[in-house]
């Protein structure tokens, strides 16, 4: 729905509540009120776009809050979203017993919720009444339905109460319709060019006899809550849990001592200790905060300073070389470059340096993620299957079938490998990752469906280093760390498009300092991390003009601390850039 004929206020509401949220969508649309609701013409061909348009053209949403409500996925996205872009929430209840809490208690702190509990056919009209005057309230303003009402004379008379003291009451003059002290007043105008009435006077609240009108200022909306307080809070608690912990890292701070965690750093584990140890860190979210600096494991680190040239970019308009839709990206030890071109169907070797014309294209069937091992083999994501090539993209073998079972696949993406050529792979539509040893047989998995730490909602991209493994964590806006066993350590990040907030993450790297390189995908922007989780570097156009993102996909470090960067929107440009 565009917005050429106004806002309108959209209906967000689980399943199970559609009869009732339709009643009110009928009535308000009955008052003149332009009203978005799904089911009622609000969705066209694609679910999410029109859910998307109907925030967008939003003056104010209406939540109708259940439990149900809470634990769907598409309404905290939707919510969560309207969020975001500060369009206005008036929350509605419609069961008792139940207070609203997680990500929705945050959203709806502070706010004027609405009653519908208890909801009848004889007070329904009651409610709704009470909710346009809180839509009134809240986006009135926006909506052209009221600002296209007439305001009733209004004149003024004193009143003498037992104090003698004379206070002034507005009444309404002209009022074509006046019924009894317990319905609605309200005065209308015949439209000649329609046959219903519309109303063109505010109404009169039943039970407070109390008049409504435009020219009397309404009590101000309580201001939203700081979230940014409410975290902090949040947090200072845990922190007090283990104020004996903290206050001793801040004497070693104050006394120059390098921290040291508790626990050994993961890092200082080999394999063959892990195979026995089962070492599992502490689940801990401000545990970067206490992570080892010192010691620097072996491999590629992160090179800042190339960053400060100018990139190489490929797929502009006047080369050779052209991707549609390029997803992951992966460079040899040879210096060839590895694109998964997703709509063209094939993989295409690039080098690194000198021409910008194609050595070899290979088809396959919509590639995703491409990776390269130790040992210069080539690993491929496609169909619901990972493909083991040779360096010119022979096939080796084929591992996996469409499934859910340990070894099966639901749209596999991110692949990569660990030093001994171990390879674990995101299973997006599985919610999980799976790790096979180098001759491809099944080894583990973790992960499922979910919101809370360990748990994934469409895992896009991985990335290993020592024994860290990161992880995307793409619609819960976030990166996860594990160990090489799956052991949650760690996450990074919140929904957000401040410095080390992300917005759907998609390729992600670790280097051997365990700083991180995140794609930040819908910010357009490429952010990196420090081994305590702080800010590094973040690259967008407010930093430079050239970095011009539109969907920054996948990432991979070259081996002298570089970085490849896929970057396409599907009515955009479609480039790989290159910084080395």
């Amino acid at each position: 729905m565009s917005s050429e004929h106004g806002l309108h206020v959209m209906l967000s509401y689980h399943w199970d509540n559609k009869e009732l949220v339709s009643k009110i969508y009928k009535v308000l649309k009955s008052r003149n009120i332009r009203v978005w609701m799904d089911i009622h013409g609000g969705i066209s061909f694609n679910l999410f776009h029109s859910m998307a348009d109907g925030i967008e053209n939003a003056a104010v949403v209406c939540c109708f809050m259940t439990s149900k409500y809470q634990s769907s996925r598409n309404c905290e996205k939707e919510l969560l979203y309207a969020d975001r872009r500060r369009v206005p929430i008036i929350p509605c209840r419609l069961i008792r017993d139940w207070e609203p809490s997680t990500w929705l208690g945050l959203v709806i702190a502070g706010l004027v919720w609405v009653d519908f509990r208890d909801t009848t056919d004889v007070n329904l009209d009651l409610k709704i009444d009470k909710l346009i005057e809180q839509i009134r309230i809240v986006a009135g303003k926006k909506l052209n339905c009221f600002l296209s009402e007439t305001s009733p004379t209004l004149q003024t008379r004193p009143i003498c109460s037992n104090n003698s003291s004379n206070n002034l009451y507005p009444i309404l003059t002209q009022m074509n319709d006046i019924s009894d002290s317990n319905n609605l007043v309200r005065s209308t105008s015949i439209d000649s060019s329609s046959s219903s009435p519309k109303r063109s006077t505010p109404m009169i609240d039943r039970q407070h006899q109390s008049i409504d009108n435009t020219n009397i200022i309404p009590p101000p909306v309580p201001p939203r809550p700081n979230k940014d307080l409410i975290r902090e809070r949040l947090l200072s608690i845990d922190i007090k849990k283990n104020s004996n912990e903290i206050e001793s890292i801040d004497e070693k701070k104050e006394n120059n001592i390098p921290l040291r965690s508790e626990k050994p750093d993961i890092c200082e584990i080999s394999y063959q200790q892990q195979a026995y140890t089962r070492f599992i860190p502490d689940v801990v979210d401000l545990s970067p905060l206490i992570i080892n600096n010192e010691k620097k494991s072996s491999g590629i680190i992160i090179d800042y300073s190339k960053f400060r040239r100018l990139p190489r970019i490929i797929g502009d308009d006047n080369d050779e070389i052209s991707f549609c839709c390029p997803s992951g990206v992966a460079i040899s030890k040879t210096g060839l470059i590895y694109v998964a071109d997703q709509q063209n169907q094939c993989v295409k070797i690039i080098p690194l340096l000198g021409s910008k014309k194609q050595i070899l294209s290979r088809p396959f069937n919509r590639p995703k993620g491409v990776h390269v091992d130790e040992h210069g083999r080539i690993l491929v994501t496609e169909h619901n299957r990972l493909l083991i090539l040779d360096n010119e993209l022979n096939l080796l073998k084929a591992i996996g079938e469409h499934g859910s079972k340990a070894g099966e696949f639901n749209v596999p993406w991110g692949v990569t490998t660990d030093s001994l050529s171990n390879m674990y792979i995101c299973d997006q539509m599985n919610n999980r990752i799976q790790k096979f040893d180098a001759d491809g047989r099944f080894l583990l998995e973790w992960g499922y469906e979910g919101e809370h730490q360990g748990q994934f909602y469409y895992p896009h991209f991985i990335s290993v280093s020592g024994n860290r493994v990161a992880v995307s964590d793409q619609l819960n806006h976030r990166i996860q760390i594990f160990d090489c066993f799956g052991n949650y350590h760690y996450k990074l990040g919140e929904v957000g498009n401040e410095p080390g907030q992300f917005s759907c993450p998609f390729g992600v790297c670790i280097d051997a300092n365990n700083h991180l390189v995140v794609a930040d995908h819908d910010n357009n922007r490429v952010q990196f991390f420090d081994a305590n989780g702080d800010i590094e570097l973040v690259l967008d156009q407010e930093a430079n003009p050239l970095f011009n993102f539109q969907g920054v996909h996948g990432l991979a470090l070259t081996h002298d601390g570089g970085l490849l960067i896929t970057d396409y929107k599907r009515n955009g440009k479609h480039r790989l850039f290159i910084f080395a």
